[in-house]
């Protein structure tokens, strides 16, 4: 069972940048699939692995609650670039309380969990990629754009019913607020 692509990341439920277009896409409560929609014509979901089955970290365990998940991971592509790398990490339980879960293919999970009336997000964490983070996945899925700096990351739960998903959302070098000035 291969660990999730953030595994080794450094999570923190502090955002020390000064870069206020991209906070403000790392701290966006709402849809992340809705944002993109509203900022390029043409969205789509590359999916990358479905239902891959994995023991979760510590840390992910205690955000899931689980000892077992399964993992499906995705490129969120505005106007045919990838704009986010997207993991789900999901309990068995969660799968059996949500079995669409498991039939999403090429759709976006926020087309289904944004939906339900008693969705609760967590806080956010952070992370900063290192090179070498952003290097193993742009080499583990063929990502062309190089980083011309940092890139962030977050993730949090999304929970309703009985039902938890640990999602996980790195921003990649083609979101425009990365080329915003530090202030």
């Amino acid at each position: 069972m291969t660990p999730s692509a953030d595994h080794l990341w450094h999570w923190t439920a502090a955002l020390p940048l000064r870069r206020p277009a991209l906070c403000d896409w790392l701290r966006d409560p709402g849809s992340l699939t809705e944002r993109l929609r509203r900022h390029c014509r043409q969205f789509r979901v590359a999916l990358l692995a479905s239902e891959a089955r994995l023991s979760p970290t510590p840390a992910q365990r205690a955000l899931l609650d689980a000892e077992q998940a399964y993992c499906r991971e995705v490129l969120l592509l505005c106007d045919g670039r990838p704009w986010v790398y997207a993991s789900s990490l999901y309990s068995p339980t969660t799968r059996a309380a949500i079995p669409e879960l498991a039939e999403l293919g090429q759709r976006a999970l926020g087309e289904l969990l944004f939906d339900a009336p008693d969705l609760h997000r967590s806080a956010f964490e952070y992370a900063e990629l290192e090179q070498a983070d952003y290097d193993r996945l742009a080499v583990r899925f063929a990502l062309a754009e190089p980083a011309a700096g940092p890139l962030w990351g977050r993730r949090s739960t999304l929970a309703t019913g009985r039902a938890r998903v640990l999602v996980t959302e790195l921003f990649l070098p083609a979101v425009p607020a990365y080329q915003e000035p530090v202030a």
